[in-house]
């Protein structure tokens, strides 16, 4: 299944995103059957595991994802679900390793230092 995002809305503090989910059939000719899903953000639990406004859509895409990666029977059908406090601090604790991961492959390089025949004066420590 592949989803769709169709954007969101907003009702005092909890926005909802909006998706379409789109299941392809073995022929062509057949008809698409699509899924709405609604899926509620409460914007004060973003904000207190730090994630970004912008991250909103891409932490509704990876529930919707682990909702449907079993099989089509057993996978849960929702139209409407309200983003949990497990769901957030999973996905700040995924971005936050991946973080990690990206810092330890960076090159430490040396502070600046002119040479010796540079004009650049550098202030001499004692």
């Amino acid at each position: 299944m592949q989803f769709l995002y169709m954007g969101f809305s907003q009702n005092a503090n909890v926005r909802n995103f909006r998706f379409q989910g789109v299941v392809s059939r073995e022929r062509p000719s057949k008809m698409v059957k699509n899924l709405e899903f609604l899926l509620s953000a409460d914007m004060a639990l973003l904000a207190q595991h730090r994630i970004r406004v912008q991250d909103g859509p891409t932490l509704c895409l990876q529930i919707l994802a682990a909702a449907f990666t079993s099989a089509e029977e057993q996978a849960i059908h929702f139209a409407s679900y309200a983003i949990t406090r497990e769901d957030v601090s999973a996905f700040a604790s995924a971005r936050s390793a991946l973080e990690e991961t990206k810092a330890a492959r960076r090159k430490h390089r040396p502070p600046f230092k002119p040479s010796p025949s540079s004009q650049l004066k550098w202030p001499q420590m004692k």
